[in-house]
Parts: C-alpha cells; sequence; structure tokens
C-alpha cells in the first residue's frame, strides 16, 4: 500500500514539475479585423495662407517626380504602403523650380512630438519621423531654412494660430476639419483600428463592451469615438485618454487598459519596436 501511494505522489510531484516548467505563450500584440473607419493625411495650414499651401504642395509633388518621397518611406515600412501619390500622376506643369525659394525664409514645421513613424522627438533632442524628413526635404528643394517645432498634439491649433509655425503636418486627419484649414496635399492614407493583446479576447468591435479603450487626446480615433463611433463608445467601462500613445501602449503592456484605438500605421510601428 506505501509503495502504491509513495508511485502516485511521485507521479504528482513529477506532473507539478511539468506544470511549473511549462512556458506560457508569449503575448503579442495586434490589431482585431473590425476598423473604426478610414482617412487621409494632409497638411493643415492657417486659412488665408493658401499660397504657402500652394507652393508647398508643389514642392512635394516635386519630390514625388523625382522618386525623393518614395526613398523617404522606405525608411518607414510601417507606413510605405499608404502612401497615396505616385510619380507616374504628377504633371511638371504643376512643380515648382529647386531654389525657387526665398533663402533667407526660414519654415516652421509645427508637428506632434511623439507620434511615430511620423513625427517625433528623441532622446538626444533630434527630430525624426516621415513626416519631419519630407518637411525637410521640401525646404531643401525650395532652399529655405527649417525649423521644427514639436508640441504635444491638444496644443496644435493654439500655436498655429498663434503663428509659432507655419503648418501642422503630423499625420494629420483631413476628415472632418475640412472648413478648419487651409489645406496643402494630401499624402497618406490610414485606416483607424483597435490594437489589443493576444491573450485579450477581444475579437471584434463588440467585444470591447465593459472594457477599458485607451486613445490619446486631440486625434482623430478620439474623434471618431465622439462622434461616428459614439455609440460603441457608449459601451465601454471607461475612455481613457492619454498625452500620447506610447505612454498608452505601455498601459495596455501592463494590463492597465484593454484595448487602444490608434491609427494602423502608429500602431503598427509601436508593436515592430516592440518586437525588437
Amino acid at each position: 500500500m506505501k509503495k502504491i501511494v509513495c508511485c502516485v505522489l511521485a507521479a504528482l510531484m513529477l506532473l507539478a514539475l511539468c506544470a511549473c516548467g511549462a512556458e506560457k505563450a508569449p503575448v503579442t500584440y495586434g490589431f482585431i479585423d473590425e476598423t473604426l473607419g478610414v482617412e487621409s493625411y494632409a497638411i493643415g495650414f492657417r486659412k488665408g495662407d493658401e499660397d504657402l499651401a500652394a507652393t508647398v504642395s508643389g514642392a512635394v509633388l516635386a519630390l514625388v517626380k523625382d522618386g525623393t518621397y518614395a526613398k523617404i518611406g522606405e525608411n518607414y515600412p510601417d507606413i510605405k504602403d499608404y502612401l497615396c501619390l505616385k510619380a507616374e500622376d504628377v504633371k511638371d506643369s504643376d512643380l515648382p523650380e529647386r531654389g525657387s525659394g526665398d533663402p533667407s525664409y526660414t519654415f516652421i514645421h509645427g508637428f506632434d512630438l511623439d507620434y511615430p513613424p511620423y513625427s517625433y522627438l528623441q532622446d538626444d533632442g533630434s527630430v525624426g519621423g516621415f513626416d519631419v524628413e519630407l518637411c525637410q526635404a521640401v525646404c531643401e528643394y525650395l532652399g529655405w531654412q527649417y525649423q521644427p517645432l514639436p508640441f504635444n498634439w491638444d496644443a496644435k491649433d493654439a500655436e498655429l494660430n498663434a503663428g509659432s509655425c507655419d503648418c501642422i503636418w503630423s499625420g494629420f486627419t483631413k476628415e472632418g476639419r475640412e472648413d478648419d484649414y487651409c489645406w496643402g496635399i494630401t499624402y497618406s492614407n490610414n485606416t483607424q483600428g483597435i490594437l489589443v493583446a493576444s491573450n485579450s479576447g477581444i475579437k471584434t468591435l463588440a467585444d470591447l463592451k465593459g472594457k477599458t479603450v485607451g486613445v490619446q487626446t486631440a486625434t482623430s480615433a478620439m474623434d471618431m469615438l465622439e462622434d461616428s463611433q459614439a455609440e460603441l463608445a457608449a459601451t465601454f467601462k471607461e475612455l481613457k485618454v492619454y498625452e500620447t500613445y506610447t505612454i498608452a501602449f505601455a498601459d495596455l503592456k501592463a494590463g492597465a487598459i484593454d484595448a487602444i484605438a490608434i491609427d494602423m500605421t502608429a500602431g503598427t510601428f509601436l508593436i515592430s519596436n516592440e518586437a525588437k
């Protein structure tokens, strides 16, 4: 009898050790199949600055024509498939001459200080991102001086209206704001989606009922959840608003929130950096 008991205990201990030694599947992050909506990104100027908007837009087209636009896109694989301008569609008559700008003019680029891969302020104080590189290339093409003005995204209108910057160029959604700015060229498309952890159990928008969802303040995702997707947002336990998506993603990884409403390109960038 004792021998049988000992054998049973040994078997149970072996099972326990196997259970303790078994590795849990790593948590990964991705988007659910359903989306919140599509959008396009353009350059926003103050009303009345139509000439400036036209000049900058023309320079962007010149960079599309000579391949610079696509080359910059290669540096940001998370967004290159969303770039909507094609060299074969650009007419030479639409283009300003290289170096045709006033060399004494300083173009001040206003952008979100933490919105990768479009724009961001790095730890060493330098700036980066697709929009930053494209704006720098525009200034180089025209012969202007480039000056960055990174800010918190909810301060964008105050900075533009105060004359602190010449434009808002930072993954800036045009839809719903058509009458609020003088718009330059649309240069990228995007989709707003829901980012979740692989072990969240969230597969559809309906699964967000009773969940805490994060979003960055003053973004188009937040606008959608307050307007076209307000009924969906009403099902959440909480819509938690963050200053940046970087902070929201840290909370998602920590389990403090269940999902993030974010555009596909920014979310994919966060995911790809997490894997590094």
